[in-house]
């Protein structure tokens, strides 16, 4: 009936004792588009039970060996009900994701170097913006510098992550 995809994530969190390549710390900030797009997916796919459920049709309403439009209605209006819920879950789940995300780019604030790869990390990652719109914003003339930061800035946390996990 719904081809609404569940999210399980990689990782919840970074996990301390082991080595973290920069792909991990990378595939690590990607799950909050990933959950973006699933928490669009599933605000689609409520407007459409909602659509369906104040469409009627009065071709078959009523008529004997068939369920009524009321019926359609009903069945809709409580998928609808049940994929809201799961939105709300959705969201929670992205907000700390986003809180974690945050706390883990705010590690790299010991030079302003290091704070607009941050900022950049959490730009990108958390509030999904663009490159062309962070490169203004965090004082960058070029969006290919904000790709630089973010590549750079992941490489600064698996050192960091990996001299942690040493200490």
């Amino acid at each position: 009936m719904s081809d609404i995809r569940t999210w399980t994530p990689e990782s919840d969190i970074l996990k301390p004792g082991e080595p973290c390549s920069v792909q991990e710390i990378r595939s690590w900030f990607e799950r909050l588009p990933r959950m973006r797009a699933l928490i669009r997916q599933q605000q689609e796919h409520i407007e459409s039970l909602r659509s369906a459920a104040t469409t009627t049709t009065s071709s078959n309403s009523g008529a004997p060996g068939h369920s009524g439009t009321s019926d359609k209605v009903g069945t809709n209006s409580d998928a609808a009900m049940d994929a809201e819920a799961k939105l709300a879950e959705l969201k929670c789940q992205y907000a700390e994701m986003q809180k974690d995300a945050i706390d883990v780019a705010y590690l790299l604030h010991a030079d302003p170097v290091s704070i607009k790869r941050s900022r950049c990390l959490i730009l990108s990652f958390v509030e999904g913006k663009r490159h062309a719109e962070i490169a203004p914003e965090v004082g960058y003339s070029n969006p290919s510098q904000v790709s630089r930061a973010i590549s750079e800035g992941l490489a600064q946390l698996a050192e960091l992550t990996n001299e942690l996990n040493l200490s």
